[in-house]
């Protein structure tokens, strides 16, 4: 159990990755504001680390995060003064910061990801998870609209999944939003570190421009039509051709290619 002199984000690098930890183990990782100006501050160094080719997103003790810390928002909020901006600006700026980074981010999760800590994984790139985690909307059992989770739900699932998971505001494990596309690794239970490391070493062990250029393009590929972001993609190509030169391949790209060789039997 940590106390109050403990780091609200514990940060580590490990194989060009940087491993960040929300450590509110005894408030089960509940987002506080001052947790997220942490949080900001650890993903706006990794991303300016040449080093540092992916983000990973944890909790300490028994869960991910069961969302944000309700307690600070007690008080009254009013238009006039702007704070009902203060009270939701700092976890956009945090989600935001999660989908625009350069690097690839991976939510690792065990135990619970609820309300804000849900819209958390769906901001990640990727998600590794434990397969009895248990993830929700539980803001509208209390009958409030979550907001943020709906919007990133329309861009990570069809619309009746993502309306039922939105609208109901019902409970599901880690194996059914397996199922639903939603996370990309399963883990048995213990083994959350190892699977996470798995998954991420693959991508660290890509060449970093090509990693960060493949995410770019599909975000923009996204917000455009079909022909539009073909157009764009063959425009990438084009450009790359032009180039000509690649820098010569590290030796783990020489390994990953030989596997694949190896998978095609060539």
């Amino acid at each position: 159990m940590s106390d109050q002199n403990d780091p609200l984000v514990i940060v580590e690098h490990e194989d060009h990755a940087a491993i960040l930890t929300l450590n509110r183990p005894a408030k089960k990782n509940a987002m506080s504001d001052a947790l997220l100006k942490k949080l900001i501050a650890a993903i706006t160094d990794a991303n300016h680390n040449e080093d540092i080719r992916a983000i990973v997103l944890k909790g300490a003790g028994s869960c991910f995060t069961s969302g944000r810390d309700t307690s600070q928002f007690e008080q009254a909020a009013l238009l006039q003064d702007m704070s009902i901006d203060a009270a939701v600006d700092i976890f956009l700026e945090t989600l935001s910061m999660l989908i625009e980074s350069p690097k690839p981010t991976i939510a690792s999760i065990h135990g619970m990801a609820l309300g804000g800590g849900q819209a958390m994984s769906l901001a990640c790139d990727f998600v590794v998870a434990e397969r009895d985690t248990r993830f929700g909307n539980v803001e509208m059992v209390y009958g409030f609209p979550a907001a943020m989770n709906i919007a990133l739900l329309t861009r990570q699932i069809g619309r009746r999944r993502g309306l039922e998971i939105a609208m109901t505001g019902d409970l599901y494990s880690a194996e059914i939003y397996y199922e639903y596309g939603l996370v990309n690794r399963l883990a048995d239970t213990g083994a959350l570190a190892e699977t996470t490391a798995d998954f991420v070493k693959t991508l660290t062990g890509r060449m970093p421009w090509a990693i960060q250029r493949t995410k770019s393009t599909y975000r923009l590929a996204e917000d455009m039509a079909l022909h539009g972001a073909l157009n764009f993609g063959n425009q990438l190509n084009q450009l790359l051709r032009l180039n000509g030169q690649l820098a010569p391949v590290h030796s783990h790209d020489t390994d990953a290619k030989q596997n694949l060789k190896s998978d095609i039997g060539e």
